[in-house]
């Protein structure tokens, strides 16, 4: 039995093309807003007290500087875009909508393409549009909206990242019922990006074979402390991606933690060469895929250049067609406890439960010619948490005579220290850190809520 998976698609970034008639402003130093637009004849921007319709491509010169008024409605037309490339300000203190003149109209994107700074983009709710850079220094992105982006030529994500050497920040903002990705990074281009707190929800409605999360590897992605919920009709959608597929990144680092991913096609897919952490997710359900040669791994690993080097560390994995799967890959750990102070030292703290299809389980399945260590780990679908009972669980060399062993003995215990992802024992309604303490204040916005055995779902405190 072999076990494939078909990847996501990822998008290449060259240039945008302007759909619509443009105006674009003198360069001369003008500090610009919605009101100034809308006094100027021939911008294509009108004016009903706070309401602002676009019907041209608004492009701000190199040279001057655009800031967003508060409390304000603009409605774009279409392929109509708003293009910064000169300083922007869009850090509103009363939200302000981005959205479609009518139903049926599908708009451009903010584009900023600014040199200058790095752009605060603060309280704005962007609907059927969406927000992307081509400048070189990034964006931060705080309590946004997302919504209803629809896919076209120049983007296919509803936040898109470019730039060369452009970094981004995204903090407590929500993504949902966006057609294609809700964040994704261009394949030929290497964006740091930092993803904390923040929700998505019921992504890629095209059902197109795209995760939430679309990131291409850098120096460093970080994804924190997010919900990334699918819609269970979409059996296409996947949850976070962080892949490498044409090369781009140097030196590539991946932080993946305190997340709860539920409902989609796969949970955490990792493809190509990286050097990865993943560590205190609830991975629960990510089951959606139809065919179970196609995907529904809690946690993929995918590399045919055998460089990637992860470790999976205290996560929960329950309901998925596959709970872990490696194919490739150069060292991934799942658990190695032998030396306590050795520098590939990993306590394993992953809890499996109910990973499998076709009527058997599979918790975790090598379906590399690796060695890979899963010492530490909790069995919990295992009949006896004993060798045999877990070998069960675990397909590896002894399934097939090709791929490498699985080394997962000594097991973990969840009644002694951590070694679950809860505390089995407390029956109460209790809320509890990932780590399994009773959560008393923040941990990057995650929490379990525990009613007896059962992990009802992860909340944010």
């Amino acid at each position: 039995m072999r076990f494939f998976t078909s990847l996501a698609i990822l998008s290449l970034f060259f240039g945008s093309s302007a759909l619509a008639d443009s105006y674009t402003t003198a360069g001369d130093g003008t500090e610009w807003t919605m009101t100034k637009l809308a006094a100027v004849e021939g911008s294509g921007v009108t004016a009903e007290g706070n309401v602002f319709t676009m019907s041209n491509t608004v492009v701000v010169a190199k040279g001057d500087m655009f800031k967003i008024e508060n409390g304000i409605t603009v409605k774009m037309g279409k392929g109509v875009s708003m293009e910064i490339e000169g300083t922007a300000s869009l850090n509103a203190t009363d939200r302000v909508l981005f959205t479609r003149t009518a139903e049926g109209v599908a708009p451009g994107y903010v584009f900023v393409k600014s040199d200058d700074a790095v752009t605060a983009v603060t309280n704005i709710d962007f609907e059927y549009t969406g927000l992307k850079n081509f400048g070189s220094k990034g964006l931060t992105v705080d309590n946004c909206t997302f919504r209803y982006h629809e896919a076209s030529s120049s983007g296919t994500s509803a936040l898109n990242m470019a730039g060369e050497g452009a970094e981004f920040v995204v903090t407590n903002s929500t993504f949902e019922y966006n057609k294609r990705s809700a964040v994704g990074g261009a394949a030929n281009a290497s964006n740091n990006i930092t993803i904390e707190n923040c929700a998505f929800r019921y992504n890629d409605t095209q059902n197109l074979n795209y995760p939430q999360l679309n990131l291409t590897a850098a120096k460093s992605i970080i994804v924190r402390g997010c919900e990334v919920t699918g819609d269970r009709t979409k059996t296409r959608a996947g949850g976070i991606m962080v892949a490498d597929l044409m090369g781009v990144a140097t030196n590539p680092h991946t932080l993946i933690e305190y997340n709860m991913v539920s409902d989609n096609r796969y949970g955490i897919a990792l493809y190509s060469g990286q050097t990865a952490i993943v560590r205190n997710n609830v991975l629960v359900n990510n089951n959606t895929e139809t065919n179970p040669m196609n995907g529904g791994s809690g946690i993929n690993v995918y590399d045919a250049s055998n460089t990637q080097k992860t470790m999976i560390t205290g996560n929960y994995i329950e309901g998925s067609l596959w709970g872990v799967t490696i194919v490739g890959g150069g060292d991934i750990n799942l658990g190695k406890t032998e030396d306590p102070l050795a520098a590939d030292y990993n306590p394993g703290q992953n809890t499996f439960l109910n990973n499998g299809n076709g009527g058997t389980i599979y918790d975790l399945y090598n379906n590399s010619a690796n060695t890979v260590y899963a010492q530490g780990n909790y069995w919990r679908t295992a009949t006896t948490q004993d060798q045999a009972g877990i070998e069960a669980v675990i397909f590896h060399k002894n399934d097939d005579p090709k791929l490498g062993e699985v080394i997962f003995m000594p097991f973990g215990d969840v009644t002694v220290g951590v070694k679950g992802t809860v505390s089995e024992s407390n029956a109460s309604n209790e809320v509890y850190t990932l780590q399994g303490t009773k959560a008393m204040g923040s941990l990057h916005g995650i929490g379990i809520v525990k009613r007896g055995n059962d992990i009802k779902k992860v909340i944010r405190r």
